[in-house]
This record gives structure tokens, C-alpha cells and sequence, in this order.
């Protein structure tokens, strides 16, 4: 008898192959779950951030001109709109993803956070999307859209994402044990995004109120953020980026560790 022929062009897939299929197959995994399979998914996810820039279009109507002198108020709105949006759904997301994933652990090759890494990649990529978009239409209208400086702005985005997603992981783990912790860490998202600069410049809080404010480190992203974007806008020194920084670090520390101590828990469970 003959030996069977190997094919040439076959060859023995790496951990890298496998693990780029697993991710792949997840990200379009979720895509379809987020979207619902439908186009009225899509038309949802572009609805939210809309009607919040609507709904603040209208509120601040009489009072833009006098906060904000020279500067294009949807603009300013929409640069506080979508990192926070980023930063709550990589952290609610990120800390639902590892349970409504859970039957797929079975397979070997899925470990607990490539679900994570998949869902933070399709919030980075339909947040991204939107906020290109709805910058060409305020362009298209004749808004000053163009940001002043592109790069330090993509910077400091990306420390939101690392946040969100260091955030998500330690609330994954955490809420393994403690599911009821979930609910806690949702209802604390309403405040915070009143709390978190969106609508209003930091520069225009009362003194009193804003030692309070600064421990929170979407307040100072989202306004560097708006420093980096508008020529000429006015950030209080009380604000830096190393607080943010500083955060993300020590959350994605916290947040490895203790997935590296309880991945086999995350397993079994």
C-alpha cells in the first residue's frame, strides 16, 4: 500500500490562527445578537446618541450662546456623547459578556475574555462609526466640525476605551459571585452621566461643587478630550489626563488579576 499524499499546501494551524477563528467567530456572534439580525437593531443603536443630541439641542437652546460662546454647540454635545456612551457600554457590556457567553466554554479554544475583547471591539467600531457620520451630517449643515488637534483627541478616546473595558472586566469577575451587584452598577450610570460633563463645560461649575466632581475620571477625559478638539477651549488646571490614566492603569491591573485568579471558576461555573 501507498502512503496517502500530504497535501503541500496544507500546514498545522498556530495558536495564533486558532485564536484570531475564535475571535472572529465571536465578534460576528455578536454583531448579530447586538443587532438582533434585523435592520431595526441598527437603526436603534444610531437612534440613541441621536435623540440624546436632539433632547439637549432643545434644553439648551436659549442658554447655549451664554455657555459657550463661539463654539458649535452640537459639536460640543456630541464630543461629550459619545465617549461616555463608549465608556457605559464597554463597562455594562464587558460585565455581561462573560455569563450570557457562558455556553460556549465547552469549546476549549474560547477562554472568558475573548467575549470581552469581542464586545469591546464592536462598541469601539459602531461608536467610531457613528461619530464620523454624525460629524459629516453637521458638516454637511455647514458646522465647524474639523478637530483642532486629531491625534492627542484619538489619545485620550483611547484611554476611555481601556477604562470601559478594565471597568467591565473587573465587574465580570466580580459578579460572578455577586450577581446582584450588576443592578447596583447600572443605576450608578445615571448619575454619573449627568455627573461626567457631557452637557456643560467644567469651567462653569461652582467652586463648591467641583473638588466633588473631580474624582470622577470621565469628567477630566471628556474634557481634554474638548480641549484637544476645539481651537481655544478653556480647561480648568484642575483637570489632567494622568487621573484618567492613572484609573485605566489600575483597573486593568485589578482587573487581570483577578480574571487570571478565578479563570477556572469563570469555567466551571
Amino acid at each position: 500500500m501507498h502512503a496517502p499524499l500530504s497535501n503541500p499546501h496544507s500546514r498545522k494551524r498556530t495558536a495564533w490562527d486558532i485564536q484570531r477563528a475564535v475571535f472572529l467567530a465571536l465578534f460576528v456572534r455578536e454583531l448579530k445578537t447586538r443587532f438582533g439580525g434585523r435592520w431595526l437593531g441598527v437603526f436603534w443603536v444610531l437612534l440613541e446618541p441621536t435623540a440624546h443630541l436632539a433632547m439637549l439641542l432643545v434644553i439648551f437652546a436659549f442658554i447655549r450662546h451664554r455657555l459657550l460662546p463661539g463654539l458649535e454647540f452640537p459639536v460640543f454635545l456630541l464630543t461629550g456623547l459619545v465617549p461616555f456612551f463608549v465608556f457605559r457600554n464597554l463597562t455594562l457590556r464587558g460585565m455581561d459578556a462573560i455569563d450570557s457567553n457562558r455556553g460556549l466554554f465547552g469549546y476549549r479554544q474560547v477562554k472568558p475574555i475573548d467575549p470581552m475583547l469581542a464586545r469591546a471591539l464592536l462598541e469601539v467600531s459602531l461608536y467610531g462609526l457613528i461619530f464620523v457620520t454624525m460629524l459629516a451630517v453637521m458638516g454637511w449643515l455647514d458646522i465647524e466640525v474639523a478637530p483642532h488637534r486629531p491625534l492627542e483627541w484619538l489619545g485620550v478616546f483611547a484611554v476611555v476605551v481601556v477604562l470601559g473595558f478594565s471597568l467591565g472586566l473587573v465587574f465580570a469577575v466580580c459578579t460572578d459571585d455577586l450577581p446582584e451587584l450588576r443592578s447596583f452598577v447600572r443605576i450608578v450610570f445615571v448619575p454619573l452621566y449627568l455627573l461626567s460633563g457631557v452637557m456643560f463645560p467644567v469651567a462653569t461649575l461652582s467652586e463648591s461643587v467641583l473638588p466633588w466632581l473631580l474624582w470622577n475620571p470621565m469628567l477630566h477625559a471628556i474634557e481634554i478630550s474638548r480641549g484637544f478638539f476645539f481651537t481655544g477651549y478653556h480647561v480648568i488646571p484642575q483637570v489632567s489626563l494622568l487621573y484618567p490614566i492613572g484609573c485605566a492603569l489600575v483597573a486593568l491591573t485589578l482587573g487581570l488579576m483577578l480574571y487570571r485568579v478565578r479563570r477556572h471558576r469563570l469555567l466551571a461555573s
